[in-house]
Order: structure tokens, then sequence, then C-alpha cells
């Protein structure tokens, strides 16, 4: 390795060098090659002219003998040449030596020349590699600077310096710029930053970064507010590292501004999650337990400390399953657990629970995995419903659900169940099993007249009445409020339980006395037997309800079998039901009217809205053969709002005809009473057409008002209310016709047909009829008398004062163009 030369080294070698380039400047000034050639031949020119002409001279003078002469002439002139080397000898000699001087001085300039070159090649070299290393400092003094700014760059940091003994506070443009300012826009100065820190937050970071000052060590750091341009506030996280002087004064702090706004909204997020997250645990009336992959616990929330007396505390870090987990339930709730950590759904599980006072509460559990960022399954979190009230409620509702409240008899659930059971028990053994579908006759009345207390009483009776007509493998269930069955097992054909089904009808009918009242009540029943009639439940339940109301239409107070002929019969009244529905769409519906007459004057009061059938294929087709369908299938419903509304419309086009003002009748259906916006129906007709109430009569039957009183009286009441009548028809067919003639609303009653008809045979009969129109009277209601067809009728029921009379003597029903003749006709007669 080459020894480095300063620069004292350097100076000294350049002197040296002058001082021997002197030394060659003053050789060569003596070295005239020119000039001392000549000087050489000149001296020797006048060496040789002198000696040639001295020598001879002297020598003629001194010797005058010619061959010691010519000796002496060749002694001279080897003497010349020896004086003439010897001269030349000198001459030369100090010319040669100053030549050798001089070379000898080129020489040893050239050494000390050649070694002071390999020293600059050296130094040239040194200088180089130096270069090199500055090159290199150079290049990784600008990395720094860019990877710096890069990073600085990159983090979004801005940088601050704050020099103290100026007090000038610088910002980076990055450190401006993201609070919306120009870098000029803020002055350099610490007061500036002061400025924008926020009201709550400035007092503390000034504190703060003093105290650090005073420290006199470490790093700075502080957490802060800034303003933004736009008036918001950014959060900063503001580092720096400071310099002291000897004295300990601070002198410069620099550092970085990181903007945290972002970081400091998570951490309030997170801080608000974590308030709700426990706001949610502790305030939640559920169970919420967490326990990790071992089954210890690790959450134990408020509810549950309540729930088993057990504090968190108490239960942190314990095993869930030896505290609280019944010792015979374990086994089970270790495999669900298991089931869950391997990543199973398992919801709304059940188990008990045991308190510390060792009562057992029932628990619902929802349960989810836990799991850490990367996905591991840390443990479950469960939570969990008391239901320990809800599952006592379910058992008591399980009886109640399948059992009657009533009569503790099974209901029809329960009822379905047992009766699919034994089904498939007589499949088995190939056995047979008979189905009685019960129902009370007239039971509606009862409870309409005495009242729903009443009823129940009686139905409890007969509860109990047919329980003791049970045997081995039967069973009697309530069906509905007054429907029975009773499965018969192990029948082999009618006649084997003919009996049975006797006793289970005396059970019924007869004599019931209900608080002093006695009742009398009978039953109709309706047979199917398995497999002949039906082999699923459904099956039977439908051909033994069929024969039940073929039992009904018979005679009631009897049993039917079921028979195909039923299921056609069925079937036929459904194809009735669509027929009634088509024919009101397709228009096949008219109204036929009947003259109402006053007996007194002869000459029509009203007409009775009369509805027929024209059938595109049976043709004219009567009332009685649809109108029971109707009623039955809710077809009447539909019906009846038509035939209000065609009545009302021909009645407003008899009054444009300037004919006589009478009343319009018409009938309305138990069904009808039932609708809940009848009345609303009847204002929006009688307002679209233009019709006046007190202009409508309608018509109920007994049996019609009977099938719910109370709503019945309401209606009537309502109809009344708006200035429209209400009549009772076929007065004196019903069930104690008197006692609801006091309670119904009415206006008019219609003496049915068979009092008319025999009262010119039967003095009863007139008797009959005489009381009733009496009865009438005294209560302010008119009497009507339907079916008059004679001239006698006529004239006993208008000596009896009978109001006004109805019948084929007068007209039978007839289509508007007739009634409008009537009409005229008596116009006429008035005019």
């Amino acid at each position: 390795m080459k020894v480095r030369k300063d620069a004292i080294w350097f100076d000294d070698k350049i002197r040296d060098i002058q001082s021997q380039f002197s030394d060659y400047l003053e050789a060569k000034t003596q070295l005239k090659p020119r000039e001392e050639t000549l000087k050489i031949i000149a001296l020797y020119v006048f060496i040789g002219g002198l000696w040639i002409l001295l020598s001879d001279m002297i020598l003629s003078f001194l010797v005058r003998d010619p061959d010691m002469l010519i000796q002496l002439g060749t002694y001279k002139g080897w003497f010349y040449v020896a004086l003439t080397g010897l001269i030349f000898y000198f001459i030369i000699y100090e010319k040669i030596n100053l030549f050798k001087k001089a070379v000898d001085k080129i020489f040893e300039g050239f050494e000390d020349l050649s070694a002071t070159h390999e020293e600059l090649l050296a130094m040239d070299e040194e200088l180089i590699h130096q270069f090199d290393e500055i090159e290199k400092h150079r290049n990784a003094l600008m990395i720094s600077d860019q990877r710096y700014e890069l990073a600085v760059e990159g983090a979004n940091d801005g940088i601050w310096d704050w020099d103290l003994e100026s007090d000038n506070y610088f910002f980076s443009l990055k450190g401006k710029s993201s609070f919306g300012y120009d870098d000029t826009e803020i002055p350099n100065r610490h007061d500036s930053w002061k400025q924008l820190l926020h009201p709550e937050d400035r007092e503390k970071a000034v504190k703060l970064i003093e105290s650090y000052l005073a420290s006199q060590s470490g790093i700075y750091e502080s957490t802060y507010r800034l303003k933004c341009k736009d008036g918001g506030y950014r959060w900063i996280l503001s580092r720096g590292k400071g310099i002291w002087d000897k004295e300990g004064r601070p002198v410069r702090v620099a550092g970085s501004h990181t903007d945290i706004t972002e970081y400091m909204e998570l951490q309030e997020r997170l801080y608000q999650e974590k308030e709700l997250y426990q706001n949610i645990i502790h305030g939640a009336a559920v169970f919420i337990l967490g326990v990790d992959t071992e089954g210890r616990i690790f959450e134990f929330n408020s509810f549950a400390e309540k729930l088993t007396g057990y504090t968190k505390n108490e239960v942190l870090g314990t095993k869930w399953f030896d505290m609280f987990i019944p010792q015979e339930n374990r086994k089970q709730t270790d495999e669900i657990m298991q089931a869950i950590l391997r990543g199973e759904t398992i919801q709304n599980q059940e188990n008990q629970v045991v308190t510390r006072e060792g009562r057992r509460v029932d628990i619902l559990w929802n349960n989810s995995v836990f799991r850490d960022s990367k996905g591991t399954i840390l443990g479950i979190i469960a939570m969990g419903t008391d239901i320990t009230e809800r599952k006592a409620m379910e058992s008591k509702l399980m009886s109640l659900a399948y059992y009657d409240g009533l009569t503790n008899l099974p209901n029809r659930q329960m009822f379905e169940k047992i009766l699919e059971k034994q089904i498939l028990q007589a499949k088995t053994n190939e056995k047979k099993l008979a189905l009685l579908y019960l129902d009370l006759d007239n039971f509606k009345k009862i409870n309409d007249t005495l009242g729903h207390h009443y009823g129940d009483k009686l139905l409890q009776g007969i509860a109990d009445g047919l329980r003791a007509t049970m045997k081995e493998g039967m069973n009697i269930s309530r069906l509905s409020g007054d429907e029975f069955a009773v499965i018969l097992p192990n029948v082999m054909d009618a006649t084997t339980f003919h009996s049975e089904v006797i006793a289970i009808m005396e059970a019924i009918n007869k004599s019931w006395v209900i608080e002093g009242n006695e009742l009398y009540i009978t039953s109709s029943v309706g047979i199917a037997i398995y497999p002949d009639d039906g082999q699923d439940v459904q099956a039977l339940l439908k051909n033994a309800d069929t024969a039940m109301y073929a039992a009904k239409e018979n005679e009631k107070n009897s049993f039917a079998f079921y028979t195909p002929e039923m299921h056609e019969k069925s079937l036929n009244f459904f194809n009735m039901e669509m027929d009634l529905r088509n024919a009101l769409m397709n228009k096949e519906f008219i109204l036929y009217y009947q003259p109402l007459i006053n007996l007194s004057t002869g000459k029509i009061i009203g007409v009775e809205a009369l509805i027929r059938w024209l059938h595109p294929e049976r043709g004219m087709v009567p009332p009685n053969d649809f109108i029971p369908f109707a009623e039955e299938s809710g077809a009447i419903i539909h019906i009846g709002e038509w035939v209000i509304q065609e009545a009302c419309r021909q009645l407003k086009n008899w009054y444009n005809m300037d004919l006589l003002q009478i009343y319009m009748s018409v009938n309305l259906s138990a069904r009808q009473l039932r609708q809940q916006d009848l009345i609303e129906k009847i204002i929006h007709t009688t307002d679209e057409m233009g019709v006046n109430g007190r202009n409508l009569l309608f018509e109920i039957t007994e049996n019609v008002a009977l099938h719910d009183l109370r709503q019945s009286i309401h209606t009537l009441n309502m109809l009344r209310s708006m200035n429209m009548r209400v009549a009772l028809d076929d007065f004196g067919t019903g069930y104690s016709s008197l006692n609801y003639l006091k309670k119904l609303p009415i206006d008019m009653i219609k003496i049915d047909r068979s009092f008319v008809r025999d009262i010119t045979e039967h003095l009863d009969e007139r008797f009959i009829a005489k009381t009733i129109i009496d009865l009438a009277h005294n209560m302010n209601v008119i009497v009507t008398a339907e079916g008059i067809e004679t001239e006698t009728q006529y004239k006993i029921l208008q000596e009896y004062g009978c109001d006004f009379g109805q019948g084929y003597l007068f007209s039978k029903p007839v289509p508007a163009e007739e009634i409008e003749k009537l009409l005229l006709r008596d116009k006429k007669i008035d005019n």
C-alpha cells in the first residue's frame, strides 16, 4: 500500500526540481556549441598559422644546416601536434566536463522527475479513489435523501423543526397541505402552531412540550388536534427530538407530524362498540356465556349471575360442565359442544342449568364460535334464554292444545292423532273400526235462549254421559262446539256395534236439568267404517260428517251409515255451488214480484221481491231447489246483495214512471244478518239508486234471527234507525215464537200460510189466527197474512182486522211488467 504524501513534501520536491533546473540553465549558458566550435577552429588556425610562420622563421634563423633544418622541421611538426593536442585536450576536456555535468544534472533531474511522476501517478490514483469514495458518498447521500423523501411522503407524515433561538417553527409542505393550507399561508412561527391547536388541547399540548424541553432527555411525544383550513380538526401524533447547549438550554427541536385522525376515529368507534358490547352483555336479559375450547368460562354476564346465583369472579376459569350441567346431561352437552367447535351450526338447543341453590333452570341456547383474526376457533359464545316458565306453560298449553278446556275430552287435534294411530293398528291387525260423528240437534237455540252458561253446563253433562258408555279401546273426543266423535275399534259389521251406538245416543237424548231449567236435546250421528268408507283420517272424517248431515236431513235424532250415494249428493251440492256462482256472473237470476194487498181497500201497498233462476239448460229453477244450497255454501251473500240492488233499481224505475208509492219487501238470510258490513252495503245501494229507506221492508224468519240473536237484534235496530221496516216472516212455525216477538225489533209479522190454509175449516186455527192478530196489534205491530187463496179466507182475515194480505187470490209472483200493469190499474181507480 503506497504512503500517502502531504502538501509539505510536495512543496520541497518542487523547490528541488526548480534549483536543479536553474543549474541546468546555467550550464546551458556555458555550452554554446556553435560558438565553442568556431573558437576552437579559430584557435587552431591561429596557433597553426603562428606556428608555421614563427617556427620556420625562428628555426631558419637559428639553424643554417638544411639537414638539421629538415630534421628539426620534422620535430617541429611532432611538437606542434603534441602542443595542439595538449591545448585541445584541456579545451575539449573542459567543455566535455561541462557537458558531463549538464548531462548528470539532467539525469539527476530525470530521476527526480521520474520519482515525482510516480508519486504523481500514485497521487492521481489516490485522488481517483478519493473521488470515487466521494462520488459513492454523494450518491448514498442522494439515495438517502430520496429514501427519506419517499418515506415521509409514503408515511403521510409532515416534518416540523423549531429553532428556539430564532423562534422559527418550520412546517413541511406535506404537513401544511394535509390541512388544506398553502406552504406560505401559515407563518413559520411557534405562535402559528399554537393558534392551530384545538382550544381543548392547547394548554395540555403547550405544557407537554415545555415539560419535555425542561427534562433535557428522551423523545417528545404528544397527541392533539390541529385546525384545518375548512374549519375542521384533524388528530396529530407529534414526535420529536431536542438539542440542548452546554448550559442545558434548549436550542432546537425537530420531528414529525403524523395524521392519526382515522386511527382516533377508529379508537372512538372501538370504544363505543366496546361500551355497546358491555351494555348489551350486561344489560341483556339473556344468559350470555363464553367458554374456550376446553370448556373453561371466560365470559359470564350480569343476567347469568342473577339467574345462577354465582358471581363472574367465582366462575371465571372453571369448567362449564362441572359448575352448571347436571351429571346425566354432561355427555350429551359435551357432544353438542364438540360439534359446535367443529364448525357445525346448532341453534335453539335446550338444556338445564343447575343454580347455586340446586334449582334446575331450562335454557334455550343459540351458539356461535369465537375466532381469532386468522380464523382459528378459540371458543364458543352462547346466548341462552330462560324458558323455565315457558316450558311449564308449554306443558300446560299442550294440555290446552290437545284437550278441550270445557269437557276435558281430547280435542280435534288429539282426536286426529288418536284416529291415525287406531287406523295404523287396524291396518296392521287387519281389523275394522267405526267412526261415529255426533252433532247435537238445535243446540244453538239453547245457547241463544238461555245463554252460553247453560250451553256449557249441558256440554259438560253430555261429556260425562259419553264417558260412562266407554268400553275398552273406545275413544271419545269433542271436535267443536256441539260436535263429538267416538272411535269404536275391532268392529266386524254394523250389527256388532249397534248396541253401542244406541247407548251413546241414549246418553245424550234425554232430559237435562241445568240450574232448575229442564232441557231436552237430541243428537244426529253419522257413521263411517274403516277401511270400507275411507283409509285415512280425513276421508273417514269427511264421510262420517256427510253421513251425519244425512241423518239430520232425514229427521234428526237418528243415525246413518255412510253410503256412496251420500258422496254423490255432496258432489251434487258442490256442483250446485259452482252453478250458483256462475249464474250470478252470467246474470241468470231474475226477480219476480208478489203484491201485498191492503185488506181494507184491496189496493197494492207493496211487493215482495222473489228470486228466480233461469237456468240455460234446466229452465226456471224454483227457489226451494237452490236457496238452501246458496245458504249453506255462502253464495247467498252475493246473491242477496244482487237482490237488494235489483229490487232498489226496480223500485226507482217505478218512481220514475210516476206509479203509486209502494214499499219493496226483500228477504234477508241468516248469513246476511251476520255480515259485518251489511248496513254499509244497504246504505250504499239506496244512495246509489236514489231510494228512500222508508220504502224498504226487510223480511227475516225466526230461524234466521235465532242463528245469532244478539247480532240479529243489533242489525235490525240499525235498519229501523234508517226508517227501514222489518217483518218477521213465517210467524208461528218457529220455536217459542211469542217469546221472540217481544225481543225482536220488528214492524210487521207475516202469519204463516199453514194457519191461513185451515182457518176456513178448523175453529182452533181461526182462534190462533185471531189471537196472533190481536196480540200483534196490542204491540203496535202490523199483521200480514200469507197464502190467501180464497175469498172466504180473505173475508175472515178482514173480519179479524188483519192489515195486509198476500197470496194467489190477488196475484202469484209475476215479472216487473205485470206489476206495472196492476199499479197502473190502481192508479186509474184512484183517479
